[in-house]
């Protein structure tokens, strides 16, 4: 987060604290003042423009006659103070992200199990990036899966793939299995495992060594298609090509 003149003043008697920061090119300023006598409050406004945006007040009605009261406002000042300047840090960072980042994190989440968590970051993220096909598609996949909305859901993978073939010229077949991947998913969770297993033969056709992809084939009880599919699985060609594929797969992971 980049902040840009931040700057404290506060006077011998912290009666105020002044904070400018600029936030997404816009110049904030955070004033909060020392309790008024007349009705008891700490305020703190955040100004834009030279306009007050917001308000937060303390009452410390309850507070003034404690023997420690001098300490106590001082400190409820800074908290204050320091709690409208983390908001706008949190939300410079939040407006800063990009795709991938949300892909990192929604990918973290996923492999802790938490489904739900990642289709809710998914949602806010394409607020911000509704055409990002790599957003979708997880999307897609997402919503067939925790929200049981299968049309949609399958709709938006295979739009992922239309988007992503639309937007990437060369390199797309890096990415096109795990489009795939997530298509043939929402198949799965819709019941529609033909349409699945299509899913996920289209995504080992462009890398065949997938292991999600490999994965989720036989748990659908398919065996892989045959590495020269215009001879029988059972021909020694295929047998032997299998083999050595397997072991130098193995010997690379």
């Amino acid at each position: 987060m980049k902040e840009k003149d931040a700057i404290k003043i506060r006077s011998s008697l912290f009666k105020e604290i002044i904070t400018k920061i600029v936030v997404s090119g816009k110049k904030y300023m955070i004033l909060t003042e020392d309790l008024n006598p007349a009705n008891k409050l700490i305020t703190t406004n955040l100004y834009l423009g030279g306009k007050i945006i917001s308000t937060r007040n303390i009452d410390c009605s309850t507070i003034m006659n404690k023997p420690d009261s001098e300490k106590i406002i001082s400190e409820l000042i800074h908290s204050q103070h320091e709690t409208i300047l983390e908001t706008l840090r949190k939300e410079q960072s939040r407006r800063s992200k990009t795709p991938s980042d949300y892909l990192d994190e929604v990918k973290d989440l996923l492999q802790r199990k938490n489904k739900k968590a990642a289709l809710e970051i998914l949602t806010h993220a394409l607020k911000k990036y509704p055409d990002d096909p790599f957003l979708l598609s997880y999307y897609g996949c997402l919503e067939t899966v925790v929200n049981k909305n299968y049309s949609y859901g399958i709709g938006t993978c295979a739009r992922a793939i239309e988007m992503l073939n639309d937007k990437m010229t060369f390199g797309r077949e890096i990415y096109l299995p795990t489009f795939y991947l997530n298509l043939g998913r929402a198949y799965l969770a819709s019941g529609k495992k033909y349409n699945a297993i299509n899913a996920f033969q289209m995504g080992l056709s462009y890398n065949r060594e997938n292991k999600d992809l490999l994965w989720e084939v036989k748990k659908t009880g398919v065996r892989r298609t045959p590495v020269i599919p215009y001879l029988q699985r059972s021909n020694p060609i295929n047998k032997y090509i299998g083999i050595m594929r397997h072991k130098l797969s193995k010997a690379a992971s």
